[in-house]
């Protein structure tokens, strides 16, 4: 009987025991490494990197140095032999006084002011009574091309819908409608100046002799005489022509992700719809717009993004030859344009007899193409910002 009571509390202290140990938190088992994973790991970061380092470099401190230098005094011509931007930013982070100019100038705010505030005047002189602020002039040009971008979703939706549908040489049409997303600006432009042009492909179609390229649009000076029209209505035909090619080149791009997105649209839902006798406007309006609305919005998003910095284009069609010195094109050119002309081509402007806002020796600082930058950027910020609460409230 001992022998027996023995076992068993040697059985019921064991058993005590494995549950003590079954209650304990168990150590995680370290697995091996699968090299072929870490491998595949490996090239991955290789190829993230050289992406990682560009945005960050490029953007992320390229803005952090932009919004400094647009509050303080910058001015690559003013330094010494051995100085540079960083020599700048040094004497900033070190408390010397980098908002002050040899003529007294210390407000920091005094370059966004300017933006605001720097008008021209039609015949070029201040007794002119037409003056005209120069940063509307180009938002103006620059939201007028904006009107491009609902067409192009249009034109994009259309041929997209058209595409996706099972039709010999589909494929075919879809290169070739993406062919001018590879195209070079360059080339693009240098076509539609010859199709557009007096003696054109398009005013022989017409059979009229449309001034795509009037003369007055290549002088940087507004010709605007008593009783003339406003601002608005010079240059429509120029920023039309703009608009009409923009379209046309960022077209098979859009159309790519509208037919990827088209190919997400629920197929079943689609059939119930027919079964109960849904015709096909209803079924694009009621199943498809609704399964397709993150494309849209992706495109309208990145659209308008691009839509504000548009600068290549009208630069391309109305040139302004910016690196001796010339203003702007007023009736034709972007915001972005302004960025150029102050912040990288004042070394070219430096003996150039213009208004100023004030700084000796006519020399532009970089410091005001940054704070016109800032400005580009906040603009950007909020459209953005709009759309994304335009979209919650569509979810909601």
């Amino acid at each position: 009987m001992e022998d027996n009571t023995t076992v068993a509390v040697e059985e019921s202290a064991a058993v005590d025991s494995m549950a003590a140990e079954a209650a304990l938190p168990q150590k995680k088992k370290r697995k091996p490494i699968n090299q072929q994973k870490l491998q595949d790991n490996l090239w991955g970061w290789a190829f993230c990197v050289p992406l990682i380092v560009g945005t960050v470099l490029f953007i992320y401190i390229a803005l952090v140095m932009a919004l400094l230098l647009s509050f303080t005094t910058y001015n690559s011509l003013i330094l010494g032999p051995g100085d540079s931007i960083w020599t700048f930013l040094g004497d900033m982070f070190a408390g010397k006084d980098v908002y002050s100019d040899s003529v007294g100038n210390t407000d920091p705010l005094r370059w966004y002011k300017y933006v605001f505030q720097w008008e021209e005047y039609s015949t070029g002189t201040t007794t002119s009574p037409y003056p005209m602020n120069v940063t509307g002039m180009l938002l103006f040009n620059t939201v007028f091309y904006a009107i491009g971008i609902p067409i192009g979703m249009v034109l994009a939706m259309f041929f997209a819908v058209c595409m996706s549908r099972d039709i010999k040489g589909g494929n075919v049409f879809r290169v070739v409608y993406y062919l001018p997303c590879v195209a070079s600006t360059v080339s693009i432009v240098y076509t539609f100046t010859n199709m557009f042009g007096t003696d054109g492909v398009i005013n022989r179609l017409l059979g009229a002799n449309i001034p795509w390229f009037r003369e007055e649009v290549s002088q940087p000076w507004l010709t605007l005489t008593d009783g003339g029209d406003p601002f608005w209505g010079h240059g429509l035909l120029q920023k039309s022509l703009i608009i009409i090619m923009s379209v046309w080149k960022g077209l098979g791009g859009t159309i790519i992700l509208y037919i990827a997105g088209l190919s997400g649209v629920n197929a079943s839902t689609k059939e119930a719809a027919q079964i109960d006798g849904a015709n096909g406007w209803r079924i694009f309006w009621k199943i498809t717009m609704p399964d397709l609305y993150p494309v849209i919005f992706y495109n309208i998003v990145t659209a308008v993004i691009g839509g504000m910095q548009i600068y290549a284009e009208p630069e391309l069609f109305f040139p302004t030859a910016s690196t001796t010195g010339s203003y702007p094109n007023f009736l034709t050119s972007g915001y972005v344009s302004l960025i150029w002309f102050w912040g990288v081509t004042s070394r070219a402007r430096i003996d150039t007899n213009y208004y100023d806002p004030g700084i000796p020796g006519n020399a532009a600082y970089q410091s005001l193409g940054a704070a016109y930058g800032m400005v580009l950027a906040v603009i950007i910020l909020v459209l953005t910002l709009f759309q994304f609460w335009l979209d919650r409230k569509n979810n909601d």
